[in-house]
């Protein structure tokens, strides 16, 4: 079965991608092509279209005149919710999340904690607070001087252990693409077998992710951009942190982690961040993270 889910599908550029893309020759081989896209901003709400369901776009997705193709939308949807899913495939041959969410997933709070977390963003990024405005709620946020108006959920962090029990659940194999280098050092945290990859209270910085991500980091570092590398090492005893009280404390693992340097590839649908990393000069190299889990 030919199926792929994206997790926090953005404007649809990836999706428009993987259409044109993988299509004909799924439909020449006689195979239909499942392509389900969830986001948790309503394509109705008025934020930016670089963030939110591009409505042209949608429209053709939906409308797209070949029988092979199932696609399906959810905007206004929390994918963190399993009970969510129930309308869904249990498993897709593909789960993708493309350019993880600062600050959604680049703090772990079982290992920081929600208020570290939240006086942390008040430091980085400003003074923040719930506002309505035109009978709405948003995340109103003081940065430099300006006032900038956020989904109410934007600064709510549920960190990589979160977005890791999500994609090894809905897909045989896992992709993130464009990970910036803030939300790579958590997850590459979480991936470490090491302990000592994810120390209480620390936040990873440029000057303290050597220490404590070690070597594999120093040679991930070392990458150009374009290469690859396997991890030989990776933990099987991460910990299950959606669901409910039972399966939460679980564990589980991944038996493949291939890492790459960089935000495009060739042949590669990317979402519409990656194709912005080029202009942002104060960002480093973002990094492709492919994952295959134990079962």
């Amino acid at each position: 079965m030919a199926s792929l889910v994206d997790c926090g599908a953005g404007d649809l550029t990836f999706e428009e991608t993987v259409v044109e893309q993988y299509l004909g020759p799924l439909e020449r081989a006689g195979r239909a092509f499942t392509l389900h896209a969830f986001d948790r901003l309503d394509p109705q709400e008025p934020f930016g279209a670089f963030v939110q369901a591009d409505r042209d776009r949608l429209h053709r997705l939906r409308r797209h005149p070949s029988p092979a193709l199932r696609f399906r939308y959810d905007g206004h949807r929390d994918m963190l919710d399993l009970a969510s899913w129930r309308r869904d495939y249990a498993r897709y041959t593909i789960a993708v999340c493309n350019s993880p969410a600062t600050p959604t997933f680049a703090y772990e709070p079982s290992r920081l904690g929600d208020d570290v977390i939240r006086a942390h963003l008040r430091q980085t990024k400003g003074e923040f607070r719930h506002v309505k405005t035109k009978g709405r709620e948003v995340l109103e946020v003081l940065h430099g001087g300006e006032r900038l108006t956020f989904p109410p959920w934007k600064f709510d962090v549920y960190g990589p252990l979160a977005l890791l029990d999500l994609l090894s659940r809905k897909g045989n194999l896992c992709v993130l693409s464009a990970v910036d280098m803030e939300a790579f050092w958590e997850l590459l945290s979480q991936l470490l077998p090491e302990d000592t990859a994810r120390p209480q209270d620390v936040f990873f910085t440029e000057s303290n992710a050597r220490e404590f991500l070690g070597k594999t980091y120093e040679q991930l570092l070392g990458l150009s951009i374009g290469q690859k590398m396997i991890l030989t090492k990776v933990r099987q005893d991460i910990p299950r942190v959606l669901g409910d009280e039972g399966e939460r404390g679980d564990t589980y693992g991944f038996r493949y982690v291939e890492i790459r340097r960089g935000a495009v590839f060739p042949g590669v649908p990317a979402g519409r961040t990656a194709y912005l990393f080029d202009q942002m000069k104060l960002e480093a190299a973002p990094w492709f993270l492919t994952l295959v889990p134990t079962s």
